[in-house]
């Protein structure tokens, strides 16, 4: 019997060459991507930027923010609920850089949070150290302590984790009139509450989709306590699996124009 080592050999190759380009680089560039947000966070007070600490998380690391510009309105901006979603808490660091030193870009009072999550953030984890997913644990109308699987677990009972109750505090605090929660990898523009032409105006900067809808329930969800509930127009905004970089390329002019919105 004849056998074909060289198509044998070629399969095997193009095999490998898949496996490195779907499976090992993008590990490789996750984990480097990992090894740069755990720097990054751990040197955010060495910087010459001005960060407030405004919470702690489970096991009391800072959950920092800065005020930046003036106006009327108030925006808040907030990366990483889930820790794994690392991208969005370099998207408000560097925004946090830019504004800083360029101010008179934006018409509003900015308050950008980089991290709400930062125990799971230095851990690569979705939830944070007590294992909560805490985009489930909002004190919500359909809040539930159902689940169904262990990464949305929404804590003993809502508003249980240090990382929620600061949260709720900031809103309480600055009464915000519209809020961008940054995560990823669905990339969309996800308006809740009134927030269809926000969401609308972001998409012609970003080119992401505008959606209403993630596609699949979301109890105790950020989104559905501020923007259904209290009624403020909040954009979940939704990064594609892209390297910090061009996050920002994709998003600054969008989120500079979701400063600055009036309805």
């Amino acid at each position: 019997m004849h056998v074909n080592f060289k198509g044998f050999y070629f399969i095997v190759l193009i095999l490998l060459i898949i496996l490195f380009y779907k499976v090992f680089l993008p590990y490789y560039r996750h984990l480097k991507l990992h090894s740069q947000t755990k720097e990054l966070y751990n040197n955010l007070t060495k910087s010459n930027i001005p960060w407030k600490i405004i919470g702690y998380s489970e096991k009391e690391r800072p959950i920092y923010a800065l005020e930046v510009g003036a106006g009327e309105d108030t925006v808040m901006i907030m990366g990483a609920f889930h820790g794994d979603e690392q991208v969005g808490f370099h998207l408000v660091v560097q925004l946090a850089e830019t504004l800083y030193k360029a101010p008179e870009q934006i018409h509003s009072l900015a308050v950008l949070i980089p991290v709400v999550n930062p125990d799971g953030l230095l851990s690569r984890k979705r939830t944070n150290a007590n294992g909560v997913d805490i985009n489930r644990n909002f004190p919500t109308g359909d809040w539930s302590p159902v689940y169904t699987k262990k990464k949305y677990y929404p804590g003993i009972r809502p508003s249980s984790e240090s990382e929620t109750q600061t949260v709720l505090q900031l809103i309480d605090k600055y009464k915000p009139d519209r809020i961008i929660s940054i995560h990823s990898d669905l990339r969309m523009n996800n308006y809740n509450g009134p927030a269809r032409r926000l969401a609308e105006l972001m998409s012609k900067f970003n080119g992401y989709p505008v959606t209403g809808d993630v596609g699949y329930p979301t109890p105790g969800s950020f989104g559905t306590y501020a923007g259904y509930e209290l009624k403020i127009p909040l954009i979940t905004l939704e990064l594609p699996d892209v390297p910090p970089e061009k996050a920002w390329q994709q998003n600054y002019r969008a989120l500079i124009e979701a400063i600055n919105f009036k309805e």
